[in-house]
């Protein structure tokens, strides 16, 4: 849903929009598909949007290793409010580790200069697997029509 935005001041873009950090609750993958299927749920009646991200940090090779499930729907911060983009955003997604920590962060960086009042945005991913999934109001020019989706 493409109701809450999230524009950033001029001090923003100068001091915070080059790094910021999804907050929220860690989840199993079992959890995590439960509250899914309620999000859709809610989502299907009206006005609902969710934040819930799930997130592999991948091995070299290419195959997934850890899987973080991330939910910040009732629970998270300012990055809860990014919207999506077809074409990318104006931001990128970064799994950082700090020394000692168990889990990576999703960082988001600004991946251009971000201009006063400017809509804050990332792809929420290239994969469509629900053929009917919920329609994408990024108004970008490589508008796809639907947001991206998985099996969660």
């Amino acid at each position: 849903m493409h109701g809450i935005f999230f524009f950033p001041t001029q001090i923003f873009v100068k001091l915070i929009c080059g790094f910021l950090c999804e907050k929220g609750e860690l989840l199993t993958t079992t959890e995590a598909q439960k509250r899914q299927q309620h999000y859709d749920e809610l989502a299907s009646h009206g006005r609902f949007s969710s934040a819930l991200l799930v997130v592999r940090e991948h091995l070299p090779s290419g195959k997934a290793c850890l899987r973080l499930n991330i939910d910040a729907t009732r629970i998270g911060n300012v990055a809860r409010f990014v919207n999506h983009s077809c074409d990318g955003g104006n931001l990128s997604t970064k799994l950082v580790r700090s020394t000692g920590a168990l889990f990576p962060r999703l960082c988001f960086f600004a991946s251009k200069d971000i201009q006063k009042d400017e809509e804050i945005t990332f792809s929420y991913g290239e994969i469509r697997k629900m053929s009917n999934g919920r329609p994408c109001h990024c108004n970008s020019p490589s508008c796809l029509g639907t947001l991206p989706s998985e099996d969660t």
